[in-house]
């Protein structure tokens, strides 16, 4: 793995939506060639992303709660300039020596950069990430990428902790907002209650 540089691994980092500015990826932490982060433009949803010798870049993060899938994995290179935009590719991704198993990917992006974006519902799947030594990523029996997933453990333990810290922050923020919890009718003299004004209450109606 080495440090992100521009290009495709730029156009990972600020990927949801075409306008994002660096100032909406919010930095967690580096975690042995791997980068954590928070992504401000889905709900401060945090992620792990590292760019491999050869110029492959991943990135793995979680969608926003109420999201139908509950994590993401994206992909790509500069050099995979024949991939289609809004085109599936059926892929085969093998952990180590385990069974291989096929989804399909599709490609986003624009012609500045192009990467294969995959949403991801098993758990098995994180499991091998996180516990595996290798990902090998293949199309039409031709080697994709061969990535090492060392210190990948390690990297989505901070990915989750970044989660929990921007939940918990996300509470206390609605927390100020709302400092009644949606009790607001309740716990004020001066808001009607049903209808029904009580007699001693000029203000009630």
């Amino acid at each position: 793995m080495r440090r992100l540089s521009l290009g495709i691994a730029s156009l990972l980092i600020s990927v949801c939506t075409v306008s994002a500015e660096p100032s909406e990826i919010i930095k967690w932490k580096d975690v042995n060639g791997w980068t954590v982060a928070s992504d401000v433009t889905m709900e401060g949803s945090c992620f792990i992303i590292s760019e491999y010798e050869g110029g492959v870049t991943l990135r793995l993060g979680f969608h926003p709660k109420g999201s139908e899938f509950p994590f993401y994995m994206m992909f790509g290179n500069d050099d995979w300039k024949s991939i289609e935009i809004g085109k599936d590719y059926d892929l085969s991704f093998q952990f180590d020596r385990s069974e291989p198993w096929t989804a399909s990917a599709r490609v986003a992006g624009d012609e500045s950069g192009k990467f294969l974006f995959i949403n991801l519902a098993e758990p098995d799947f994180l499991s091998g990430f996180v516990r595996k030594r290798g990902l090998k990523i293949t199309f039409e029996d031709r080697v994709v990428a061969n990535l090492s997933l060392r210190d990948s453990g390690r990297a989505a333990e901070e990915m989750l902790n970044c989660q929990k810290a921007v939940d918990k922050l996300i509470a206390e923020e609605d927390e100020k907002r709302d400092p009644f919890g949606g009790k607001a009718e309740e716990t004020d003299p001066f808001t009607a209650t049903g209808g029904r004004g009580s007699s001693k209450d000029p203000f009630s109606l």
